[in-house]
């Protein structure tokens, strides 16, 4: 079996899918936080997360990109989707249009004097587009909390992330922020979080946020 290290910082943020993953499999894994920036260089982009498998053998595998680490420990869990190369295609597209909203999120907070309204525009309309076009494909699968099917896949799991992630108070985020994905403004994306919360897959994960 192997064992795991993942390298991140001490906040809930672009690491969420992988520690719910990775808590999900049983696997023994370590959460690492660097000496940051000073380990920045030693970093296989210098940046984070970063993943580290050692097999049983002591080989050990490295991984950088939240995205790529999300996705290979979903494929060693058999959470991607199997139901052919359209569907994969989709769920790729779909994960992908996460992060053009939770980019311009985490970019609102960090940006420069004068240039807030600019990135909290493309947020909005990033955030609007989403919730749309991820309800449309909601409601074709039966608005049933999946996007794909009737079980919990990764790109469930990783929606579940998302909104868990953004949900969190923080005074530096654009005001009302979470408005687009309320109930009342996205219900199957709701349901979707729910769903995985209330499963056993999430239930390890959500343990740790009470």
């Amino acid at each position: 079996m192997s064992t795991y290290v993942l390298r991140y910082f001490p906040i809930k943020a672009r690491a969420e899918v992988a520690r719910l993953l990775l808590l999900a499999s049983g696997d023994k894994f370590a959460d690492v936080m660097p000496d940051w920036p000073a380990e920045k260089e030693n970093q296989p982009l210098g940046q984070l997360p970063v993943l580290i498998e050692t097999l049983e053998d002591g080989t050990e595998f490295e991984l950088s990109d939240s995205v790529a680490i999300e996705k290979y420990l979903a494929r060693k869990s058999g959470l991607l989707v199997k139901t052919g190369s359209m569907d994969t295609a989709r769920e790729d597209q779909l994960r992908s249009q996460i992060n053009d909203v939770i980019d311009m999120h985490y970019a609102y907070m960090f940006a420069p004097e004068g240039s807030h309204e600019v990135i909290e525009a493309r947020y909005r309309s990033n955030a609007k587009a989403f919730v749309k076009y991820h309800e449309k494909i909601l409601a074709e699968n039966g608005s049933n909390g999946h996007y794909f099917g009737s079980k919990t896949t990764y790109m469930d799991i990783a929606l579940f992330a998302f909104i868990t992630v953004i949900r969190q108070p923080n005074e530096k985020a654009i005001k009302d922020c979470t408005d687009y994905f309320s109930e009342s403004n996205a219900p199957g994306l709701n349901k979707v979080y729910e769903t995985v919360q209330a499963s056993s897959i999430a239930a390890p994960y959500v343990a740790t946020l009470k």
